[in-house]
């Protein structure tokens, strides 16, 4: 009985002081503003107010405080995803299926066949009204990683990517210029870095062969006097520090077989280099090579290229004396295609309708004297954010 109570007393003895250590390392470490893992804010210690006591709100907001503020975070949460994997044998964490070859797959959700009409009718109308000004629209909604992968999903998991972009599809009338690459990608998908294997973006490979299928169809809509690239007109490198996508903050890396790298491409030739503009900020070059090696291996790399998502941007092409003006109205996937886009333009305006808050697009289209549109998300992006196609109101500042 006195050995039963000495153990129990230990146990006790160990599991306060572990409390007490834990509490002590809280309080005097300083608090994180944002955890690089999970790609998001972590939560401030509230203030106190004897009015947020009373309605519980205080407690509340101190649970997720310390729950954000844990001492070892990052170590406790990639130690419960290696148990998960190894020991439970879980292939799903969240909406991520981590495939036998080292490929994290973001599931996509199935879209009705309503949803998929509410979307195509609003790029219909937008395509219509446009038309009224003079100016083409072109829909080059583009398959992901998960929709060209679609066959690694288990049948228990399964994901939807390829039904949508036929639904969708079937729904957008011509004057939109529809413009499907999976056919192209799909000739290149046994080729090495076309995707990442924890980013849920594509590579700036797969971009350009998606680039050379989109440009194709407007330099013959438009007669343009224009030559799509080919690629050994660029040079390609895998630079930077190698990293963990999107996917793998979801996943954590014991979960994790492959680093991912990026690849830059570099127009071969002399030219005057491309120059961007946002707001009262500039910069010679459509990449950002800061993000290469920032030091944490988490850290959003994919923001090389073009330095990540602007409300609106405009990139300006010196080469050309006179020629046509483009707006490509987009989410992430574009900005590692934009610059394939650089080289047959004066200039590119590039919106993003998550963060826009600018004049009507109608009024900006006449204004810069736009010569045509190019309508660029991915396939997922479109159906789960309004805003994108949100043509009429835009400015609402959805962050998807």
């Amino acid at each position: 009985m006195k050995k039963i109570n000495l153990q129990s007393l230990m146990l006790f003895i160990v599991f306060i002081g572990t409390i007490f250590t834990l509490l002590i390392i809280h309080i005097v470490t300083p608090d994180s503003d944002q955890s690089v893992l999970e790609n998001r804010k972590l939560a401030k210690r509230p203030d106190f107010t004897f009015e947020r006591y009373i309605s519980g709100e205080y407690s509340q907001r101190f649970d997720t405080y310390y729950s954000d503020q844990f001492p070892m975070r990052d170590f406790f949460v990639e130690n419960n995803a290696k148990i998960n994997h190894t020991v439970f044998r879980q292939d799903v964490v969240d909406d991520v299926y981590i495939a036998e070859d080292g490929y994290l797959l973001s599931r996509i959700n199935e879209a009705t066949s309503e949803e998929a009409h509410v979307v195509a009718n609003r790029i219909n109308d937008f395509a219509k009204d446009m038309d009224e000004i003079g100016v083409s629209v072109y829909t080059a909604i583009m398959p992901n990683k998960s929709t060209m992968m679609e066959d690694k999903f288990p049948s228990y998991f399964q994901s939807y990517g390829q039904k949508n972009l036929d639904l969708l599809f079937e729904n957008l009338y011509p004057i939109t210029n529809p413009i499907d690459s999976r056919t192209i990608l799909e000739e290149h998908m046994d080729e090495e870095n076309m995707f990442y294997y924890t980013d849920h973006h594509w590579q700036a490979k797969a971009a350009f062969y998606a680039y050379q299928n989109v440009m194709n169809t407007i330099i013959k809509k438009e007669n343009l006097d224009e030559s799509v690239l080919k690629y050994s007109d660029y040079q390609w490198e895998i630079k930077g520090k190698p990293f963990y996508g999107s996917d793998a903050r979801k996943t954590a890396a014991s979960n994790l077989k492959k680093k991912d790298q990026i690849v830059v491409a570099t127009l071969k030739g002399d030219y005057i280099p491309f120059k961007m503009k946002w707001g009262i900020k500039s910069r010679e070059g459509l990449y950002d090579m800061s993000f290469l090696n920032t030091k944490n291996v988490y850290s959003n790399r994919y923001q090389a290229y073009m330095g990540g998502d602007y409300a609106l941007l405009t990139v300006y092409n010196d080469n050309k004396k006179n020629g046509t003006n483009v707006l490509v109205i987009k989410d992430s996937y574009a900005n590692a295609f934009i610059q394939f886009l650089a080289p047959h333009y004066k200039e590119i305006h590039v919106m993003d309708l998550r963060h826009y808050k600018g004049e009507p697009i109608k009024k900006y289209v006449q204004d810069h004297n736009i010569n045509h549109i190019i309508i660029l998300n991915n396939v997922n992006s479109i159906f789960v954010t309004p805003s994108l196609t949100d043509f009429e109101n835009p400015g609402q500042g959805e962050n998807q």
